[in-house]
């Protein structure tokens, strides 16, 4: 006896193709594949409606690079044609009931879906609000006052909620980011700063750490608007500090030319690396536990922050001429994250020269591409003048940008041996702050500008406009955790907080 399932178990109401045809089916795509290649074997004709190659020689430019297009394309139309004949693209008789269209995965190994239909060949990211291609929801944005005088820093808390930014007028602020209004203020006489607030940065558990003209570090509460100094602090001026992933050590730079570890819970100094000759500038730590630290030498020097007690560089190197003014560990992309893991090291300097340093590579680390990211050259290629790096940071699809005092943002591609992706986009100013979102990124200029510029979703890098954020340079910029809203600070003394749907 034969069972007849209803419509409601079949596919649109339909019944699913008797198993006797599906075999006959799957035995003539069979043959059709088997011709195919006994064609291409024996060099004959093209298949039917098929369009012949054109001659080497009339190949496009790169397109080796963008043969996996064509590919992923043959291959959607292949597995269409094999749903549309009623035989599973899983190899089994069953049908598959799923409309949902798939995700497919772009070359930069980030999450992207097709854009709008009159953008083809970009791709966007369903991970971030669509507004961030198409713009605020509000161009004018939400501004709120702070101070007369210049905001240097900020810090984002590790909720996404809060932005602190620190101020020469010697006070730090606190602002929310889904409603552009201040919540707390940090200075009195009993606490705080003296002079200019010069870093600032959050600990995992939403406290933060502040460093001064005054030598100070004040480990604010997550509550209240109360702190503790850390130990002595340095004997000069305090120039930037970092947090272990753990929150359990704070390192402060200085220009009495030492790098300090602090424990944040018994606020004491646990270990002094000395061996600078020159103020220290930048810090970095990385995931797996290596700390940079740079100076106005321009020499780098690579720590184990881990052991405690005064002691010795594992790396020392001169990174460029002039001083170190950015400093970023980058996670390795592609073949380097599968075989050999770990941080790699990007480094810029006043010379406008970006470099890349593995230090895995005899331990002490080597210079693997030195890329002229930000110089200037004329027409003969010959250098007239340079911009330094303002600022690294990564994408999520593994991008490099830097920008630059030659007011141009650069893309490199780890996959491309750090190679500049494009031209470099002009923004037009000195780039203060750069930050990332998915596979955008924001970029504050000296003007009081901030550049949103798509990076992952295109072979070519492109600047999609730009929000008249500030009066002056912008100098801070921080993104929520859900990335609906950008704020941007400065030296007009204000925040403008935008939101994207």
């Amino acid at each position: 006896m034969t069972m007849t399932l209803p419509d409601e178990f079949h596919i649109n109401g339909t019944r699913p193709p008797p198993r006797a045809m599906i075999d006959d089916k799957k035995a003539a795509l069979a043959r059709l594949k088997a011709s195919r290649q006994s064609r291409r074997a024996e060099g004959g004709a093209p298949e039917w409606n098929a369009t012949p190659e054109p001659p080497a020689t009339a190949r496009p430019k790169h397109s080796a690079a963008t043969s996996h297009r064509a590919n992923d394309a043959y291959m959607a139309l292949m597995e269409d044609g094999v749903r549309a004949m009623g035989i599973s693209d899983r190899g089994d008789d069953d049908q598959s009931p799923s409309d949902t269209p798939k995700t497919q995965r772009s070359d930069l190994g980030t999450l992207l879906r097709d854009g709008p239909a009159n953008s083809p060949g970009e791709l966007v990211d369903p991970a971030i609000p669509r507004g961030w291609y198409d713009g605020p929801i509000d161009a004018a944005g939400v501004r709120v006052a702070l101070t007369d005088q210049p905001i240097c820093v900020g810090s984002v808390n590790p909720r996404g909620t809060h932005l602190v930014v620190g101020s020469t007028d010697h006070a730090l602020y606190e602002v929310q980011l889904a409603t552009g209004k201040k919540t707390r203020t940090f200075h009195s006489n009993a606490y705080g700063h003296r002079e200019w607030v010069t870093c600032v940065k959050h600990l995992p558990d939403g406290r933060f750490v502040s460093g001064g003209m005054d030598g100070k570090l004040c480990l604010w509460s997550e509550i209240g608007a109360r702190c503790v100094e850390l130990g002595q602090g340095h004997s000069g001026s305090v120039a930037n500090v970092e947090v272990s992933h753990d929150g359990s050590v704070c390192v402060s730079a200085g220009y009495d030319k030492t790098v300090r570890c602090w424990s944040t819970r018994t606020r004491r100094e646990t270990a002094s690396l000395e061996g600078h000759r020159a103020p220290v500038l930048e810090l970095a730590w990385s995931s797996d536990g290596g700390l940079a630290s740079g100076d106005r030498d321009g020499r780098m020097f690579l720590w184990d922050a881990s052991i405690s007690g005064k002691k010795d560089a594992v790396g020392k190197r001169k990174a460029c001429e002039g001083h170190v003014t950015a400093l970023a560990w980058t996670r390795r992309v592609g073949y380097e994250a599968v075989m050999r893991g770990g941080d790699v090291l990007v480094s810029g300097g006043q010379d406008g020269v970006v470099k890349v340093w593995d230090f895995r590579i005899a331990g002490t680390g080597a210079c693997v591409a030195a890329i002229e990211a930000h110089v200037q050259k004329n027409q003969k290629n010959q250098k007239n003048g340079t911009g330094a790096v303002g600022d690294v940071v990564q994408t999520r699809g593994g991008r490099i940008v830097t920008g630059g005092a030659d007011g141009s943002l650069a893309v490199l591609d780890p996959r491309m041996g750090y190679a500049m992706v494009g031209g470099k986009m002009r923004v037009g100013d000195f780039v203060y702050s750069l930050s990332a979102v998915g596979p955008m990124v924001v970029c504050g200029d000296g003007g009081g500008a901030a550049h949103v510029a798509d990076v992952d979703g295109r072979d070519e890098p492109k600047v999609l406009y730009a929000l008249g954020a500030n009066k002056a340079a912008v100098r801070v910029l921080g993104t929520s955790g859900d990335g609906t809203r950008l704020a941007c600070a400065g030296d007009d003394g204000s925040v403008m907080c935008y939101a994207f749907d």
